[in-house]
């Protein structure tokens, strides 16, 4: 049997594609109705979340509270002991040492979940890490690939926008190796990587054209030296009714959220037929759910 720490899910490149086919099996087959419950009663999950969150926090809640674990919740610094100076490290030390069963955690690069993996037993579930990775993220995204268009071998996922800050894109680059999809890219260069891993396309018409899912990501202002006008980017980049006629009917419109609406994604299109931004959120509970009890079931 597999030690604790040996599930830790840190990024996709140490997860076989044997378990991410078990992962999505088990994710259908909770969808049905048809899934065995795990015993959780009297288990607990700690969900440390260090950065703001909506979907990822409250999708991994919703997961915990199907299987019966109870979800222990830290939300930032408030009412914690890190506004009296304890460490990131010290915190999750702590927890871990009220023994629950895994920890999930949404963290800045301030903290090192590699280096912290190999510190404790229990399971780690990265909730998004810093510009390194968000694992649960490019699964949910592949999963709702998956169901609509059968596979995603072979499928090709064009990624729009700020990918230099994008910790979705980066565990998108490790999933695609695994599942056969092709991922490019598409944005102003200011948005893009300095060396890019795959494909970039400099106009959006083309890179959509090429498409069979496109996603668009968050403009992450903030993290920008220099600022960039948010209406030559809606008018270059942005999802609009105009720009996406040249999607095929058949391509999915995708976003991980939070949308800027009217910058990356106009109102509108969330109720373009091909919009599955809601269905990713949905499929996120899924997922995360089948997550959590692979892991419980790894460290019965």
């Amino acid at each position: 049997m597999s030690s604790r720490k040996n599930f830790s899910l840190i990024d996709l490149r140490s997860l076989e594609k044997t378990k991410i086919d078990i992962l999505f099996s088990f994710a259908d087959q909770i969808a049905a109705g048809k899934s065995s419950a795990i015993e959780g009663f009297g288990k607990t999950g700690a969900l440390l979340f260090f950065e703001a969150s909506t979907r990822t926090r409250m999708s991994f809640e919703t997961a915990c509270a199907r299987l019966g674990i109870h979800p222990l919740r830290l939300d930032g610094a408030a009412g914690s002991s890190l506004e009296k100076g304890e460490s990131l490290e010290d915190t999750v030390l702590n927890v871990e040492a009220m023994q629950p069963s895994f920890l999930v955690i949404r963290t800045g690069d301030d903290l090192d979940l590699r280096a912290l993996s190999e510190k404790i037993a229990t399971p780690i579930l990265n909730a998004g890490w810093g510009k390194k990775g968000h694992p649960t993220q490019a699964l949910l995204d592949a999963y709702t690939i998956r169901k609509h268009l059968g596979s995603c071998a072979g499928q090709k996922l064009l990624i729009v926008g700020d990918v230099r800050h994008s910790r979705v894109a980066a565990s998108h680059f490790e999933l695609a190796e695994k599942l056969g999809y092709e991922v490019a890219l598409c944005g102003p260069k200011e948005f893009l990587p300095q060396l890019p891993p795959c494909q970039v396309f400099s106009d959006l018409s083309q890179g959509l054209q090429w498409a069979t899912a496109a996603m668009a990501l968050r403009v992450q202002m903030e993290r920008h030296d220099h600022k960039y006008s948010l209406t030559d980017y809606r008018e270059q980049f942005g999802f609009t009714q105009k720009n996406l006629k040249a999607l095929s009917a058949k391509a999915l419109i995708m976003h991980p959220g939070p949308i800027n609406q009217g910058t990356e994604m106009d109102a509108d299109v969330l109720r373009d037929p091909r919009c599955k931004v809601l269905d990713q959120v949905h499929n996120g509970v899924l997922v995360r759910q089948s997550l959590i009890h692979m892991t419980m079931k790894e460290v019965q």
